[in-house]
């Protein structure tokens, strides 16, 4: 934008009130003269909301944060709370707001506010442009395999019926408020099959291997009981059936892990189907003597299999561009340990 113009950015959520936007406002702007506030001269600054409909409603159905700028949208300003009776005009600002459609702990906005507004509606893409947008992708990286063209479509195809499903059946909840997919959940899954390089790939049966462990990794492992997790994975083997006309037994009941890290002295990283536990439990212990023998904190872990899937799950994270990992768990449950010990995989400098 010209440098005429600020811009501040401002996220509502449930818990947002209006004196805190009222504050977090009033403290962008200057005052100008007596009861006249903006920003400095020859600016014009910009109030970016993100969520604009999260606000919790209070008892008579009002959103207060909502409310606050619909008063300066229809009187300019504001009274102050410090100085009672004193109103403050604002003055070279606009307000830019995105949000959701109602529901999932959104709620409708009053038209009292929204006809202040012009509006712009980014519906959900077609399942036709879906296609044609991961489908250039993908293809490009399966002519690259040995003779695994002809699975593309159904590739393609299934991954886009495990994210329908999903948004149609896995619902937020008060008890799963995290369970809220978007687009970027099915590019995640084209982005974690490219991460294997496809020359070497000559067999079916590993290119599903591959493709169900994305899937695991993008959507599984958000869910928090095991009967959602056993409703995926009965989901991803239906597919593989359907699709591919083959039948799931191959997938077994053991772990199945990718990762990159099994050659500590390799300056070029793989990434591979990990199939020889015990080898990788071996590396990982390298890996951690390593960093008992700098550290002046030194850790004394048992790396049993639950905390090594943790730390491959980690450490594939990271080594994706803007990768970024949320660990839900209770206090004392291994999710600094299983960060640090992912962050000396990858080589990466930083803090847990």
């Amino acid at each position: 934008m010209p440098k005429k113009f600020i811009c501040d950015f401002i996220n509502f959520s449930a818990r947002t009130t209006s004196n805190q936007t009222q504050d977090l406002i009033d403290s962008k702007l200057d005052r100008r003269r007596k009861g006249i506030f903006g920003p400095p001269v020859l600016k014009r600054q910009v109030f970016f909301i993100d969520d604009f409909n999260m606000p919790a409603l209070e008892v008579y159905g009002a959103q207060p944060p909502i409310e606050l700028i619909r008063q300066w949208m229809d009187f300019h300003g504001w009274y102050d709370r410090r100085n009672i009776g004193e109103f403050k005009t604002l003055i070279d600002i606009n307000f830019a707001a995105a949000m959701g459609p109602p529901g999932g702990g959104r709620n409708p906005i009053t038209a009292r506010l929204l006809r202040h507004f012009h509006y712009l509606a980014f519906t959900e893409l077609e399942d036709s442009s879906k296609i044609t947008i991961f489908g250039t992708i993908l293809k490009f990286w399966i002519d690259r395999t040995q003779n695994l063209n002809p699975y593309f479509e159904p590739l393609l195809l299934g991954s886009l019926e495990v994210y329908s499903t999903i948004l149609r059946e896995l619902l937020p909840t008060p008890a799963k408020t995290h369970y809220t997919f978007n687009l970027r959940d099915l590019s995640k899954v084209i982005q974690g099959v490219l991460m294997m390089t496809p020359e070497p790939l000559s067999s079916l049966r590993n290119l599903l291997i591959l493709w169900y462990h994305e899937c695991c990794r993008v959507f599984q492992d958000r869910l928090v009981n095991e009967q959602d997790r056993v409703w995926f994975d009965n989901l991803l083997k239906t597919i593989v059936s359907t699709n591919f006309k083959m039948e799931a037994e191959f997938i077994g009941t053991e772990t199945i892990l990718f990762g990159d890290f099994l050659d500590p002295t390799s300056d070029s990283r793989v990434y591979c189907h990990i199939t020889n536990m015990e080898m990788l439990s071996n590396v990982l212990d390298h890996y951690l003597s390593e960093y008992n023998a700098q550290s002046t904190r030194p850790m004394k872990l048992v790396l049993f299999l639950d905390a090594i899937s943790h730390v491959c799950r980690i450490a594939r994270i990271i080594r994706q561009p803007m990768g970024n990992a949320l660990l839900l768990g209770m206090g004392g449950s291994g999710n600094v340990t299983s960060c640090t010990s992912a962050r000396l995989i990858c080589l990466q400098e930083g803090k847990a």
